[in-house]
């Protein structure tokens, strides 16, 4: 009979000790060097890294938070704490030094009720297919500004909008067109978002109950799409 050592979740050494008996009488360990007490037989799934692992891919491909707590047999409230980890660890996306063109639009959404927008202004360069700033907020000149000044150390030829005030008050009008059909490769990201997140679907009961939690979602999904096609 071979005997599987047992090691610290944490920090992996193999100095363990036993360290009682659980509520459930299931054998509790305690690791010597970083004293983490743990167990090697957890009944909640949500204590399982790959089950927690598949919390933010659910989330970007349509799943909603009570879909994937249902499917993973965990709490909502696990659910809630992985996207805010993860989003936590997520940085903004890296500004090039130079953009021959960059689209920019904005798109709806809304938190807790459809009284309490919630927009998404960003640029996305056609070239690299990326993403390269976001800004999330109400439709207005502030907000729009904010997303500009994310822009200042990047040299942008062409900027492609739409008819919005907002653009034409910030965006030199020498490097400024104006026009839908030089926006067709946002509003195609925006059907992006749309599709893949379920809580910007129009027919939907699934929506976003605090700033937070919307914006922790768009962060990860801006960061996903930029690296890589979703799955």
């Amino acid at each position: 009979m071979q005997f599987k050592p047992i090691s610290c979740p944490k920090c992996g050494s193999l100095s363990i000790k036993k360290n009682g008996r659980s509520k459930q009488l299931k054998q509790r360990y305690r690791c010597k060097w970083c004293l983490h007490q743990f167990i090697t037989d957890y009944s909640y799934q949500g204590w399982r890294p790959e089950v927690r692992r598949q919390i933010v891919p659910m989330t970007l491909n349509g799943s909603g938070i009570r879909d994937i707590s249902r499917v993973l047999s965990v709490s909502i409230n696990t659910v809630l704490k992985t996207i805010r980890q993860q989003a936590d660890k997520t940085s903004e996306p890296l500004v090039p030094a130079r953009v021959t063109e960059l689209q920019v639009d904005e798109f709806w959404s809304f938190v807790g009720n459809k009284a309490n927008q919630r927009w998404l202004w960003y640029g996305f360069d056609p070239a690299r297919k990326k993403i390269i700033c976001s800004q999330a907020g109400r439709r207005t000149d502030e907000t729009c500004e904010k997303l500009l000044v994310k822009l200042a150390g990047c040299q942008v030829l062409r900027y492609c909008t739409d008819e919005l005030e907002s653009y034409e008050k910030f965006l030199p009008q020498t490097h400024h067109w104006i026009g839908k059909a030089l926006t067709q490769d946002i509003e195609r990201q925006n059907l992006n978002f749309r599709t893949h997140l379920k809580r910007l679907q129009r027919k939907t009961i699934c929506f976003s109950k605090s700033d937070k939690m919307h914006d922790a979602v768009l962060r990860l999904y801006i960061q996903h799409s930029n690296m890589e096609p979703l799955l």
